[in-house]
């Protein structure tokens, strides 16, 4: 059962979000809100609904962990911020209303910021976006690190904007996770477009402009960058839903099934699809 005393749902912030916020956000199974710790320290297959929801609450724990340290709501950047926390505005407007600041970042010069939402919004890479030094207590990305090419640089860019002591949050593919190897594998034999528009849907295929790159997506890359960047504390957690249902259509769908039962079988945290980073600011 979802935790009926999380500290989220008993907050002012909480209190003021509009309801259909309040209503998206909600958690549903069992480790879709029981904080980074446990999910660090457990296997969490199948016992998370909404990979969102579990980000943006891990999200919203840590501003009111820093709230409650420092007396004052954080200041938060969202890097890639595009359409949303999972292309869902409201996640997005969850983490604003439990900001003092909340930035945009996002490269798409197609896509502008949602109304009301964003404190400071600007088209550009983190490593070029013009953010003040040691402003933020926390900077989190959902989807991006699979498509960053130089770690080092990235990182790098986050802990000078970052306060000490700050938090840098992300979610992104397991590296070590099948479906991370098959579509790198893909990638290096340069058929990697021709294959996801057999499997994909044609739209979703047009908005799919940035490729893949994974170089920061394994606890060895990730604390190997971190390190090299300010980050002397890398911590990760691993989670799956269900697998990646929608990529393993048709003819693949019984592999989907042999490969979801062993996962039932074979419990190896550190092969779940979705990895979460936590790093800490020397």
């Amino acid at each position: 059962m979802p935790n009926e005393q999380s500290p989220i749902e008993n907050s002012e912030h909480y209190a003021k979000l509009p309801s259909e916020v309040q209503e998206r956000l909600a958690p549903v199974r069992p480790y879709d809100d029981v904080g980074f710790e446990k999910l660090r320290d457990s296997y969490n297959f199948e016992l998370t609904r909404d990979r969102r929801v579990v980000f943006t609450r891990l999200i919203l724990n840590e501003c009111l962990r820093i709230e409650k340290e420092t007396g004052t709501s954080p200041n938060v950047l969202d890097v890639g911020c595009g359409k949303g926390i999972g292309i869902e505005i409201n996640f997005t407007k969850a983490v604003a209303g439990f900001a003092n600041e909340l930035w945009g970042i996002e490269p798409d010069e197609g896509i502008d910021a949602a109304p009301g939402v964003f404190t400071n919004y600007q088209h550009a890479l983190m490593e070029t976006a013009e953010l003040p030094e040691a402003h933020f207590d926390i900077v989190y990305s959902y989807m991006v690190m699979e498509h960053v090419a130089d770690p080092v640089a990235y990182f790098s860019a986050v802990a000078r904007c970052l306060k000490p002591g700050g938090i840098h949050m992300f979610m992104t593919p397991n590296g070590r996770h099948y479906f991370a190897i098959f579509t790198k594998t893909l990638k290096s034999l340069k058929v990697e477009e021709r294959v996801l528009r057999i499997v994909r849907k044609e739209e979703d295929v047009e908005g799919y402009h940035y490729p893949v790159q994974y170089q920061c997506n394994t606890p060895k890359q990730i604390s190997t960058a971190g390190v090299k960047s300010g980050f002397p504390k890398n911590e990760i957690a691993f989670i799956e839903e269900d697998g990646p249902r929608v990529y393993m259509t048709g003819p693949l769908r019984p592999l989907f099934h042999l490969l979801k039962f062993k996962r039932r079988v074979y419990k190896k945290q550190s092969h779940l699809l979705t990895l979460i980073a936590r790093q800490v600011r020397g």
